[in-house]
């Protein structure tokens, strides 16, 4: 991406529409990065929503497969492809382990103030 572009944020609720083949590159190269749901919007205005699972561009005919929440798993065609948004939430957001270990402090000092904080193990809830 170009310096512009790194500035960009690419994050839930980003979308890009366009017919700039190195632009989409860029922007699906980020959407497989991504840990959430993203859309692939297709020439005839059709979607399809899922995560993106792998891409291939040195196919003779460069693809994307997607893993929907249905249980398909579609291969798209990039030259199908004419936007991408990332409309699911990131199911790794706030999940950094700077994050992780403020709130099991947190709850160590509860405990040891002999509060009532449930179980306090190594691995973070889940949701969190």
């Amino acid at each position: 991406m170009s310096e512009a572009d790194e500035a960009e944020d690419i994050s839930q609720g980003f979308r890009w529409e366009g017919s700039n083949p190195d632009r989409l590159r860029d922007v699906v190269e980020a959407a497989f990065d991504y840990r959430g749901d993203v859309t692939l919007l297709l020439e005839g205005g059709e979607s399809v929503t899922g995560y993106l699972a792998n891409r291939d561009l040195s196919a003779d005919e460069p693809y994307i497969d997607m893993m929907c929440a249905s249980g398909d798993r579609p291969r798209v065609l990039y030259a199908k492809v004419r936007g991408v948004e990332f409309s699911g939430r990131d199911t790794a957001s706030g999940k950094s382990w700077e994050s992780w270990l403020k709130k099991w402090n947190e709850k160590k000092e509860a405990e040891a103030r002999g509060e009532d904080v449930g179980d306090i193990s190594l691995f973070p809830d889940e949701g969190d």
